[in-house]
């Protein structure tokens, strides 16, 4: 027998003292107080009642138990979207496993607890939670059906003009193609084979505020992604090229009316060089160049420095492609495609007939012929032909678009950056974060809750802040970041609030537990074997009859 009485305790000390010191006033009252001197049966049952009162009392402070050899027990919680033929071979294939529900629970005792599928009741989570013997394994075997997206998340907040990506995965029922529309717009899309599939989309944010955009599989539209998008950071940006030309002209142009400062540099004729600035310019964020000007001083400088360059109007993409790697230390490399001298990408669109090759030292985009390699900055190479013709038609949109998907992957990091991972689900943690300010705010103000930011130890200049939605739909920011975040709807996204509100109790499960080895909180699991004690109910009902005894013999 072993006892859980914390010993060091002074408060504890002092309670047990005074439980003891009870014993001599419990029998001095019954013995020394007897008048008559005559020590009857009826005095010696008194007496005994009142010594196992005493020790009922001592033994409710010091809390006795039994340690026993532990005994592999495992649970089975089977979730109500997994079909029972399922359910029923993971049943046979764990030794010794028992299909538990919330009612025995707590007096179950397993050592390894193992939940299959996402559809549970909340209050089985409840019950986990509040039992005393937590199990020392909690095991998550999901379940999905074909077709059902899984670990689906893209970013909640971003700027216009970056690009938004959404990964995910799914146990694909046949071969087809998974889209993302904008009203009768494919964004981007992707070719799912049978079986399962891990995919990534992506586009760029064309617009700002409230955006929403559908994921469709096959004809079948799966989930409306809903997301804000901040006003684009206004960036400085700055051409060198040997000589003027129409494309870059018009590129200026819609960068300046965009909101952007530009400084146009173009040498006219030998030893003569023009500069005009559009905007109030400063120091450039972002260098356009042509391949003729790849070891030009201020293109290395500014690389060096952490400026993207984008190089622009080649011509021969081996030759031009090859003298950049040389003077700024990138391994980008094409490969022809076809004899011809274009290709088409879409509508009013060309590229030269060359594509880039699969590399993990540089990202290639999905929808045009663009490379951007990751060294001190960024580089890019662009292998489009001229785009200004889409001005021209009238079709500025297009133009917007072919130019964001240009600019997104090569863009620098901004400042004053807000992160939020979607979807956010009722009652389901979730996290913002803040980049690259300034001055990072100590509270950020969502709907009618106030969160305090964590500031990173290691970079004063960030801070997280973690929460809980508590009510669905569009949610304001009452503060200077001016974003709004969508909190799903349960009864619309059941599936993914479940795999959501799941995957949340596991991670709090095992903090739980790490706190429980290392902390303040008491663990009731033992590596020598199981603990055996008296339940509450238990305690209550033996302190009760104990009193009732003593009080009814004197009243017999």
């Amino acid at each position: 027998m072993q006892f859980d009485f914390n010993w060091s305790e002074p408060i504890n000390l002092l309670i047990l003292t005074l439980a003891i010191a009870l014993l001599p006033l419990q029998l001095w009252l019954v013995l020394f107080r007897n008048n008559d001197n005559v020590f009857s049966s009826r005095h010696w049952i008194r007496l005994c009642l009142n010594v196992l009162l005493w020790l009922a009392v001592i033994a409710f402070i010091i809390q006795p138990y039994l340690l026993r050899d532990a005994d592999s027990v495992t649970g089975l919680f089977v979730g109500k979207d997994v079909p029972a033929a399922r359910a029923n071979a993971l049943r046979d294939s764990i030794t010794g496993s028992k299909n538990a529900v919330v009612g025995d629970f707590k007096n179950a005792g397993f050592d390894t607890l193992i939940l299959v599928g996402q559809d549970f009741q909340p209050e089985m989570f409840q019950a986990i939670m509040r039992a005393k013997t937590l199990p020392n394994q909690l095991q998550w075997i999901p379940y999905f059906a074909e077709d059902q997206l899984q670990s689906l998340h893209w970013r909640g907040v971003l700027r216009k003009g970056e690009l938004q990506v959404v990964r995910g995965s799914v146990n694909s029922s046949r071969r087809q193609v998974l889209r993302i529309r904008y009203g009768n717009e494919t964004l981007d899309s992707t070719v799912l084979e049978t079986g399962f599939n891990q995919f990534k989309v992506q586009f760029p944010v064309f617009a700002q505020g409230r955006m929403a955009v559908e994921l469709a599989m096959g004809e079948n539209v799966k989930d409306t992604l809903r997301f804000f998008a901040r006003p684009s950071e206004k960036l400085t940006f700055q051409f060198i090229l040997d000589s003027p030309d129409f494309e870059s002209r018009a590129l200026a142009n819609w960068l300046g009316k965009s909101g952007h400062s530009v400084i146009y540099a173009t040498t006219l004729s030998k030893d003569i060089r023009s500069q005009q600035t559009i905007n109030k310019a400063k120091e450039p964020d972002v260098i356009i160049t042509d391949a003729g000007s790849a070891g030009n001083s201020l293109v290395r400088k500014g690389l060096a420095n952490g400026k993207s360059i984008l190089f622009v109007n080649l011509t021969d993409p081996v030759a031009e492609i090859k003298a950049i790697n040389v003077a700024l230390g990138t391994r980008l490399h094409v490969s022809r495609i076809t004899a011809k001298e274009t290709v088409s990408i879409k509508p009013g669109l060309t590229a030269l007939p060359f594509r880039f090759v699969q590399s993990n030292r540089y990202l290639i985009s999905h929808a045009l012929p663009v490379a951007v390699e990751k060294t001190r900055g960024k580089v890019g190479v662009s292998l489009l032909n001229e785009t200004f013709p889409l001005q021209l038609s009238g079709d500025s949109v297009s133009y917007q678009k072919v130019w964001d998907e240009v600019f997104s992957p090569v863009l620098p990091a901004v400042g004053n950056n807000v992160e939020v991972k979607a979807p956010l689900f009722t009652g389901v943690n979730a996290e913002i974060a803040l980049n690259g300010f300034s001055t990072t705010p100590k509270f950020v103000k969502i709907g009618s809750d106030t969160l305090f930011t964590n500031v990173s130890s290691l970079n004063t200049k960030s801070a997280k802040a973690r929460f809980k939605p508590t009510e669905s739909g569009w949610v304001r920011s009452n503060d200077s970041l001016k974003i709004e975040m969508y909190v799903e709807n349960e009864a619309v996204a059941s599936d993914l609030h479940n795999t959501a509100g799941l995957t949340d109790f596991v991670k709090s499960y095992h903090t739980l537990q790490q706190q429980s080895e290392s902390g303040p909180i008491v663990s009731y699991q033992n590596g020598k074997g199981t603990r055996r004690e008296l339940s509450d109910w238990m305690w209550f009902a033996l302190l009760m009859g104990c009193f009732l005894a003593v009080w009814i013999e004197r009243k017999l």
